[in-house]
């Protein structure tokens, strides 16, 4: 047995580690990975601390080991993002994956995960689209069409993310089951409530007290994300650009290209997000554009513009004794970020640049001048612990 975690980690948190330590009670000879966003996380910004720091905390609370999911795997639909996650896991040797559900079992997520690769699903799904309803929504009165009881447990967002696990192994016949744990209702933990704790200066509630050391050196430095100056960064990058650049990065659809380029004149990124959202383009997804635009090159099409598979598995941090597993996985593993650009073929290479570009934007954009250097990627190596 072998488990598999996607999770950001954006920080890393009471319940994160609770579920942790709940797996390592339950199978206690069982190693436990996590594939993990890097610089940027999934609702379109960049992770409040850098990726090192959020797997080592990790590690320390009994992960075997973390790897990267690669920027284009991250900044994707919520379904693509947990199936690329989930590919991931699968390539690294896991037979299960494990994740926090807000109500339903084992069963009715399995059950639900067949249903939307039903034809009847499918069409269902794109009825609501066609109405202009957001993709979440349109899944969840689809799945509702056949299981009407789980209605209300099909908005919740783990819950649904647990579906697109379980369906992304049936479609996919992988050789996985899945985990579900139930979430704790009473008393959660939120990493969004810790990131505005952060950005205010406030004091910090639930974090683990083996991460509390480290995470207060990062905020003494200031090498933690000023989300202004990100907001910023996009503002001035997208004003620079020409409508034609929007149009080949592939990222829009129904001339939405035209109006981003309208609207960017605004005075703050929120203002010209704001101006833009619709029922059908909701601020995550709005969010994700921009940081996909970002990201790219300009004049040429977008990797996030489509669904994509990494092509590597790149160490983060790994406990010593927990070595061995690196021989289960069916994918390169990147120690050393020069030698990989050095040695991967050219569509590799492209993941490692979107790396590069997602790690200096995310440094560029810390609250201390000092830590906004650039290379960061270069620099580390996997932290062994």
């Amino acid at each position: 047995m072998y488990i598999g975690i996607t999770a950001e980690w954006n920080p890393f948190h009471e319940g994160h580690a609770r579920l942790i330590a709940s797996l390592r009670e339950a199978y206690p000879d069982a190693p436990v990975a996590c594939a993990m966003s890097g610089a940027f996380v999934q609702r379109g910004e960049p992770a409040i601390v850098d990726k090192w720091s959020r797997a080592v905390w990790a590690v320390r609370s009994g992960l075997s080991l973390a790897v990267e999911l690669p920027a284009a795997c991250v900044l994707q639909s919520a379904d693509r993002f947990a199936e690329a996650g989930v590919l991931l896991l699968s390539d690294l040797g896991c037979t299960h994956v494990a994740f926090g559900a807000e109500t339903l079992t084992a069963d009715e997520i399995h059950a639900v995960a067949a249903w939307t690769l039903d034809p009847a699903f499918t069409e269902a799904l794109r009825e609501g689209l066609r109405e202009g309803q957001p993709y979440a929504a349109s899944a969840a009165r689809a799945a509702a069409l056949r299981f009407p009881h789980l209605t209300d447990d099909l908005t919740r967002p783990n819950n649904l993310l647990g579906i697109q696990y379980a369906r992304t192994i049936a479609a996919h016949h992988l050789p996985m089951d899945i985990l579900p744990y139930r979430r704790d209702a009473s008393s959660p933990a939120s990493a969004t409530a810790i990131r505005k704790e952060i950005s205010a200066g406030l004091p910090l509630s639930r974090i683990p007290s083996e991460e509390i050391e480290g995470l207060s050196s990062l905020l003494k430095r200031g090498a933690y994300v000023d989300y202004r100056r990100y907001d910023d960064a996009c503002l001035l990058a997208f004003r620079l650009m020409q409508k034609k650049d929007f149009k080949m990065s592939g990222l829009f659809s129904e001339g939405l290209e035209n109006k981003w380029a309208r609207e960017c004149a605004r005075g703050t990124y929120s203002d010209m997000l704001a101006a833009i959202k619709s029922r059908r383009y909701l601020y995550s997804r709005l969010r994700r554009i921009g940081a996909s635009l970002l990201l790219s090159p300009a004049g040429r099409p977008s990797l996030m513009a489509r669904p994509q598979r990494a092509p590597y598995a790149r160490l983060l941090a790994l406990r010593k004794d927990a070595s061995w597993l690196l021989r289960r996985a069916r994918l390169p593993v990147v120690t050393s970020f020069a030698r990989a650009e050095r040695l991967f073929s050219p569509e590799a290479k492209e993941f490692l640049l979107l790396e590069r570009r997602a790690t200096d934007i995310q440094t560029y954009c810390f609250h201390g001048e000092e830590e906004r250097g650039g290379g960061s990627d270069y620099r580390h190596s996997p932290v062994i612990l």
